[in-house]
């Protein structure tokens, strides 16, 4: 994963250098993205039961295109991800929402496949990294009996806790990485239209006592639009 990130970079070093000894070449481009997401968080074993919440991203990217068809692209993101969730358990209904936030650095090598004089299809396969920024993870406890009484609890996301009522909401690892896969279209490779689905393979829960038996990967899938100087 590493060695992939590095040589990633090294092309895109390339293709910075090659555009700017090639004056006129369309082939380096920038541009700016903007989109929303859908997110949740895998856990083993199923703890929490969470489901998934909406959430945004938006950014900065730049691509090299080695010919008419192939691609390397990168972003700088900022994402939201995280789950939610609503139960009911001895009298108490429970709501949980987690939120944590990123700048998320994606890397992909990519396929343009023209359909026809201004519209190309994209499909593209690569990899992220993610540094977690800030993020809560926030539940309500609402006692069926007496629904006038509640209990709200937050907690950093990044931070170590040791509420037992919580345990499972903090204590988690700001670095994430994982696959990415996606597949767009563009206009004149202009005005971009991108569905991309990442899959986390870092364990991003932290507590030592019980990580070895549980653990927690993010997964989000995405729209997003862009346009590309």
């Amino acid at each position: 994963m590493k060695r992939f990130i590095l040589v990633s970079f090294l092309i895109i070093g390339i293709a910075f250098s090659s555009n700017a000894q090639s004056s006129g070449s369309d082939r380096f481009g920038h541009g700016i993205l903007l989109g929303g997401n859908v997110s949740g968080i895998r856990e083993d074993p199923d703890e929490l039961h969470l489901g998934s919440k909406f959430g945004f991203q938006f950014g900065a990217f730049a691509d090299f295109y080695f010919s008419d068809n192939v691609y390397v692209k990168g972003d700088l993101i900022f994402i939201t991800k995280g789950a939610h969730n609503e139960a009911k358990a001895l009298g108490v209904s429970i709501y949980t929402d987690i939120n944590p936030m990123y700048f998320q650095l994606p890397i992909v090598i990519g396929y343009s496949l023209n359909t026809s004089r201004d519209i190309n299809i994209n499909f593209s396969l690569g990899a992220y990294a993610a540094l977690g920024v800030a993020g809560k993870s926030k539940s309500r406890f609402e006692f069926v009996d007496t629904p006038l009484i509640k209990r709200d609890e937050s907690i950093s996301y990044f931070k170590e806790n040791t509420d037992p009522d919580l345990l499972y909401l903090g204590n988690n690892n700001r670095f994430d990485y994982g696959l990415r896969f996606g597949i767009g279209m563009d206009v004149n490779r202009l005005l971009f239209f991108l569905l991309d689905f990442d899959l986390g393979l870092a364990n991003v829960y932290n507590d030592k006592n019980i990580s070895q038996y549980y653990s927690k990967y993010n997964y989000t899938i995405g729209l997003s639009i862009g346009y590309r100087f």
